[in-house]
């Protein structure tokens, strides 16, 4: 079961240029499309003439042109032309869904349209802001959405999953986790003080010393997820404000589910550090694309056993409170939504 009533990201929006886009998002079929004035549509897939999927049209000016019969629609998916006829036929018009474009990534609303206020999108000016270097990317994975927000909440898997690239200290697996339950989601954080510098870490800032490392996450429901995350040389100040001996870095996590067994995930590290490097872009899109398909491999294996996506009969450990505080408060979100 999905939340309807809220933002989940379609696509970065450097990657909806002149051609449609189909996806299937929440188990619906949507086409995504600029047109010539630079707005974005987001229909159903399915032209209301002869089924054909809009996504294999056209773009022609400000319209979306099926590619079977050439009718022609505009963003809001009403039909405006139908070739060799005058007249457009009395409910001519496919589902459009409540799009917005905000911090370089395209939103979607899959529920009811007349509830899709943009000001519920989360803020996260360092994707699109001129004083941060952004590497997005995209990952699909064959897992529960529910499974990578788990994941992205814990903090203790790192020492274990992620030794070649975000790990750097024995104790990220027994360090303790403070966790807070917000109106719209869930804060989890911590500090390692005095640990060595996680690999990727210490060579994008060329750290050779031990640090102060801050681990600072917050999940928005229904589905993103971001981290303020970096070390800094130890002593220096970072636990009292002054991060300037070290990098600092938000990495972004927007999870839509594709199905129930596939998501969508897209992901992006920013630095505000070496802004003009391309050097140092790339080594932190490969790192972090690194560092996330590590996940991959465990939560693609988890999907295997948990067919649900549920922990239904599975023990809980301490440093599971920030997934399930999220897990319940998306839980009662879905039955309170079912319910009207």
């Amino acid at each position: 079961m999905f939340l309807r009533n809220g933002w989940y990201t379609a696509l970065w929006s450097h990657e909806l240029t002149d051609k449609p886009i189909g996806k299937t998002l929440l188990n619906e079929k949507v086409v995504l499309f600029r047109n010539a004035g630079g707005h974005v549509g987001a229909l159903e897939d399915c032209c209301c003439h002869r089924a054909a999927p809009l996504s294999l049209g056209e773009v022609s000016g400000d319209y979306l042109t099926c590619g079977y019969h050439g009718l022609k629609f505009d963003v809001d998916g009403q039909c405006v032309e139908v070739p060799g006829q005058t007249q457009v036929p009395a409910g001519a018009k496919v589902r459009s869904y409540p799009v917005a474009e905000k911090w370089n990534v395209v939103w979607i609303w899959m529920g009811d349209p007349a509830k899709a206020d943009p000001a519920k999108i989360p803020d996260m000016p360092w994707l699109s802001e001129p004083q941060w270097a952004a590497t997005p990317g995209r990952l699909h994975v064959k897992t529960n959405y529910q499974f990578i927000i788990d994941n992205l909440l814990d903090f203790t898997h790192v020492a274990h999953v992620h030794k070649r690239t975000i790990a750097g200290d024995p104790r990220e697996a027994t360090e303790p986790m403070r966790t807070e339950r917000l109106n719209d989601g869930v804060r989890v954080s911590r500090w390692l003080l005095d640990v060595q510098p996680p690999p990727l870490f210490a060579k994008a800032g060329n750290i050779t010393s031990k640090v102060d490392r801050w681990q600072l996450a917050r999940w928005h429901s229904p589905s993103v997820v971001y981290l303020d995350v970096g070390c800094a040389k130890t002593g220096t100040g970072a636990p009292e404000g002054d991060r300037s001996q070290g990098i600092s870095i938000w990495s972004s996590h927007l999870v839509t589910p594709e199905t129930e067994l596939t998501s969508h995930y897209m992901f992006c590290f920013s630095r505000d550090f070496s802004l003009d490097d391309a050097g140092m872009s790339k080594l932190l899109y490969d790192g972090s694309r690194a560092t996330f398909l590590e996940d991959v491999d465990f939560l693609e294996a988890v999907q295997t056993n948990r067919a649900d996506g549920s922990l239904d009969g599975l023990i809980h450990i301490g440093s599971d409170a920030p997934q399930l505080q999220a897990r319940r408060m998306l839980g009662s979100m879905i039955s309170a939504e079912q319910a009207q």
